[in-house]
């Protein structure tokens, strides 16, 4: 007969008893099993070794030993309304600060914005910020925005900022790329020659490229003083020893 399923309890009720199968004293560390039949008190690993009651003539044959139900059994108790209610508001200030979180300082502080794209070596790049710099710290109506790239990635640059419909003001084009743009009439003329034909570009200083003013500036008279201003402070070099061993950057825009 199988009898009662059995069930783990602690020693402490049984302390000084012994077991009846090792005969060893029953501890308040120990876990033991009482028989449900004969309610003899056991070492639950006496009880299953023997695979049932330990005591000389018990029927009773070891069950699924039962102890207490752990707290992870059966389904999770129902989320509080009040978790959830504290999620969600949680969640509604984090969109609230990101719609309304107070925007850095911009740098212009009211002023007109010309945006200037180049490309630039590192000792011309370190030359064009400084310029910038200390533009931007003596002037109070126009601010410099230079934006300065490695050599050969002006073009796929401006072709996403011209995209986007923020084309910047002041661009340093490379020569092999300034034709394509004045015939695209991209381009907004400089000044005009003695035959009255329009000038698009004044030379770089200090590499192979062709100052220019963007066509749709927002700013074409803040932009061509930007222009000039850089023309004149960076410090001029031998442009025909750069043709000799320059290159130019692959084309993106056109042919």
């Amino acid at each position: 007969m199988a009898g009662k399923a059995e069930k783990i309890t602690s020693g402490e009720a049984h302390v000084g008893q012994p077991c009846v199968l090792c005969q060893k004293a029953i501890t308040a560390q120990d876990e033991v099993v009482v028989c449900p039949r004969c309610r003899s008190v056991q070492h639950v690993e006496c009880w299953k070794s023997k695979g049932g009651c330990g005591k000389a003539g018990c029927p009773q044959l070891a069950q699924a030993i039962l102890g207490e139900k752990p707290k992870g059994d059966g389904p999770p108790p129902p989320v509080s309304k009040k978790v959830i209610a504290g999620a969600v508001l949680v969640v509604a200030a984090l969109i609230l600060y990101m719609i309304f979180r107070p925007q850095p300082p911009d740098p212009a502080m009211g002023r007109v914005k010309v945006v200037f794209l180049a490309e630039a070596s590192y000792d011309l790049g370190e030359i064009m910020e400084q310029l910038a710099e200390s533009w931007n710290t003596s002037h109070e109506e126009i601010y410099i925005d230079l934006q300065l790239l490695p050599t050969g990635t002006l073009d796929p640059k401006l072709l996403v900022m011209v995209a986007a419909g923020e084309a910047p003001d002041v661009i340093a084009l490379p020569e092999n790329r300034f034709p394509y743009f004045v015939e695209q009439g991209a381009l907004l003329a400089l000044d005009y020659d003695e035959e009255g034909q329009p000038i698009y570009g004044l030379q770089h200083p200090a590499q192979l490229s062709q100052l220019v003013v963007w066509g749709s500036t927002a700013h074409p008279t803040e932009a061509q003083e930007v222009l000039h201003y850089f023309r004149s402070g960076i410090p001029p070099v031998d442009l025909e020893n750069l043709r000799e061993r320059g290159t130019f950057p692959l084309p993106m825009f056109g042919m």
